[in-house]
Order: structure tokens, then C-alpha cells, then sequence
């Protein structure tokens, strides 16, 4: 069988979250892979993307070093913004010498790119570190390594998004083609989490797109790079190449996934039990399906507060 690299994003201003979460994506995931590699991004971003980089910078490595190196078998490898790595990594991808190094919004770019390409396999689970991951399926790895397998048109493989729906319903998802009972081919893909094979990448170049001419705009006004998100220029190319993105749940409890929308207090200080409600299924019935946490298991009214007061002052500029 073949074998599998698990790869995690992290960056300083993840401390916060990663210090609980890091440990509840390995211990899921570590009996499953056979290498586990934790790329910790080296340069800042602008604007949200920054937040918390300095005062959680020697706090995120102390904990990777301390915490997390001595009880699990991880390559800890901060982000190489060498020209010569990023050549390297540009025409691997995109056949060509040069990539950005952030997205128009200044969140990662080169940095997805870098961490797939330190993998040693061709099959890669990544995660971003925010990630939480329900159900505990033990074997999910495996399934997911029989479909790549069994149909050479699957690019992507991704956990389902959310706890299953006893009716099979995906919320905010397309579904292209229903392939079986908790299984689905989806439209588009998502950073954030899936499971790729890269060696289509290396033999079909991706194409470099650029964002909407709104975003372009504000890339300029922001002084980011004019580049678009991996997660867009990845869908273009599925859709492009007649690849597939294919979303399972697996046997048994089978493998789900769960994001957190936004980044409050009350998140910080609710995960280690958020961690144990999602280990333990214990969420209402409202969530299941969705792949974004409700304000049934999370009180996201203090980021919704701020949130609108963004909007008012955006509209009065």
C-alpha cells in the first residue's frame, strides 16, 4: 500500500489554538501515516494574517520542540524562502521559476506549495492547524488510499465536512455526483483540509491565476501580491484536467471535519472542551452536515459584534 505523508500548516500567530488542537489532529492521525512533517511559516504576513506573529513566535517553538517532538515521530521545518528553494518549488508546481509568496489577501501561498513539496510521498494528508477532526476512524487513511487507487481521476480526498446527516444533507457544499452512502464528489476543493496525489501535479502543471479585478484592486491598496488563493487555482485545475474532489466519511464512525469561522475569546478559552465534544460526538443535531461551527457550540456573537462594525466603517470610507 502506498505509503502516506501528513502534513500540518502552522504559523506563530497559531499558537493559541495549535497548543490544543496540534495534539488532537496527531493523536487521530499519527497510527495512520507514515511520515509527519509540521512546516512553521517564517515569514509574516500583512493585515489579520499577522496577528499574534511576535509575541507567539518562540512560544510556538518552544511548544513544538518540548510538547510536541518528544512524544510523536514529527519533522518540525520552518518555511525556506530561498530563491533557489523557491525556483525549485515553482517549477515543480507550475513549470515555472517564480511564485508569490503570499496571497492578494497576505495570507499564505508559497507556504502551502512548500509544504507539499517537503513531503517525501506522492500521497499527502494536510491539515491546516485549525482543523478539528471528528469520528476517529482508524482506517480512514486506508480507504482513502483505495480510492486514489481504484480511480486514477481522484486529484483529491477529502474527510466528510461536518458530522454526518442521518438524511446525507451537505450544507454550503455542491455536490456533483452522490457516489454511494456518505460518499461525494464535490465541486472546487478547500486548503484547509485534503488529501492529494502529488505526483499528478508534477506531471500536469498547475496555471497561476490571478484574483477577481476587485481583489486585485485591493491587493494593490494593501500591498499584497496579485495572486489568487491556492484553493482557486487548485479547482480551476480539477475542473480543467476532468479530475475529481471525492469527500467520504469511511466505516464505522469514519473520519469528519470541523472549522472554526472566526477567533474570539471565548473560542480560546472553550477548546479543550470544544476538543472533547467533538472526540466524543456530543454536538447538537444542528451541526451535522455543516462543516463550519455553529453558535450552538461556540458563542460567535462577540466576532459578529465586530464583524458589523467592520462593515459600518467600511461603508462610510
Amino acid at each position: 500500500m502506498s505509503p502516506v505523508s501528513l502534513q500540518i500548516n502552522l504559523a506563530p500567530g497559531d499558537y493559541l489554538h495549535a497548543r490544543y488542537i496540534l495534539p488532537h489532529q496527531l493523536k487521530i492521525l499519527t497510527p495512520q501515516v507514515d511520515e509527519i512533517i509540521l512546516t512553521v511559516d517564517t515569514k509574516p504576513s500583512r493585515g489579520r494574517f499577522s496577528i499574534g506573529w511576535n509575541e507567539n513566535k518562540e512560544l510556538l517553538y518552544n511548544f513544538l520542540q518540548n510538547e510536541i517532538q518528544p512524544k510523536y515521530n514529527v519533522k518540525i521545518i520552518p518555511v525556506d524562502y530561498s530563491k533557489e528553494m523557491q525556483i525549485g518549488i515553482a517549477g515543480y508546481f507550475f513549470g515555472n521559476n517564480q511564485l508569490p509568496e503570499k496571497d492578494f489577501r497576505g495570507g499564505p501561498f508559497y507556504a502551502y506549495f512548500f509544504g507539499l513539496h517537503s513531503a517525501a510521498n506522492n500521497l499527502i494528508f494536510h491539515l491546516d492547524s485549525d482543523m478539528f477532526l471528528g469520528g476517529g476512524s482508524e482506517t480512514w487513511i486506508t480507504e482513502a488510499i483505495q480510492l486514489f487507487e481504484s480511480d486514477p481521476k481522484c486529484l483529491i480526498i477529502s474527510p466528510l465536512p461536518g458530522p454526518p446527516d442521518a438524511n446525507e444533507h451537505l450544507i454550503n457544499q455542491t455536490v456533483k455526483n452522490k457516489i454511494g452512502s456518505y460518499i461525494y464528489e464535490l465541486d472546487g476543493m478547500s486548503t484547509r483540509i485534503f488529501m492529494i496525489d502529488k505526483s499528478i501535479l508534477k506531471k500536469k502543471k498547475l496555471t497561476f491565476n490571478r484574483p477577481s479585478f476587485r481583489n486585485q484592486i485591493k491587493a494593490i491598496i494593501q500591498r499584497n501580491p496579485n495572486a489568487d488563493l491556492p484553493e482557486h487555482i487548485l479547482s480551476s485545475y480539477i475542473n480543467k484536467q476532468n479530475l475529481k474532489r471525492i469527500d467520504f466519511l469511511g466505516r464505522g464512525n469514519g473520519l469528519w471535519s470541523l472549522h472554526p469561522p472566526f477567533r474570539t475569546k471565548t473560542f480560546y478559552n472553550d477548546l479543550p472542551s470544544l476538543i472533547a465534544r467533538v472526540e466524543n460526538n456530543d454536538l447538537p443535531k444542528k451541526q451535522n452536515g455543516f462543516y463550519d461551527i455553529i453558535d450552538d457550540v461556540c458563542d460567535w456573537n462577540e466576532a459578529r459584534v465586530k464583524l458589523k462594525n467592520n462593515i459600518w466603517w467600511k461603508k462610510l470610507l
